[in-house]
């Protein structure tokens, strides 16, 4: 007899957040394409690959330690207050320098806060590359609630706990 518990297993749990995933990206590069002239061409990439990295991570893994959602919130806010720090600190030591002292104190404070999620290190990162504006916080947030809401959907909804279809 076919199993169709099977296949609905594979569906829910992994092609459907796949399609979260390019989902995900998909709207925030809309985001960026609208108002691109405000970002530094290659930052944008390191907040793509971060929300990317992400969405992998909440949708596909959601049983991994990196993948819960307060850590995902918790880590892109604080890697973003310290990647400000370090725009600022730029203007007075060298930027390499700047970079490496704020991913070591995103990295401490991570653990400090138990909120290690590994993608969050780029935000950093992005915030000591490009001008500071009201823009890059605005698109950093909504990043942030477009994963969490569609993490959100997808846990609530669609993700099927093997056990249930016993």
């Amino acid at each position: 007899m076919f199993n169709f518990k099977k296949y609905e297993i594979l569906i829910k749990n992994h092609i459907i957040p796949a399609i979260f995933i390019g989902i995900t990206v998909s709207i925030t590069i809309f985001i960026l394409s609208v108002t691109h002239i405000y970002f530094v061409p290659f930052a944008k990439f390191i907040v793509f690959s971060s929300f990317a990295s992400t969405s992998f991570l909440l949708f596909m893994m959601p049983d991994n330690k990196s993948a819960k959602i307060d850590k995902f919130l918790k880590s892109y806010i604080i890697a973003g207050i310290v990647g400000v720090l370090g725009f600022y600190m730029a203007f007075f030591i060298s930027i390499y320098y700047v970079i490496a002292l704020v991913e070591t104190l995103v990295a401490i404070l991570l653990v400090i806060f138990h909120s290690e999620h590994p993608p969050a290190m780029g935000i950093g990162i992005v915030f000591i590359l490009q001008t500071i504006s009201y823009f890059a916080i605005f698109f950093l947030i909504t990043g942030m609630l477009i994963i969490a809401a569609l993490d959100f959907v997808l846990k609530k909804f669609v993700i099927v706990v093997e056990e249930d279809l016993q």
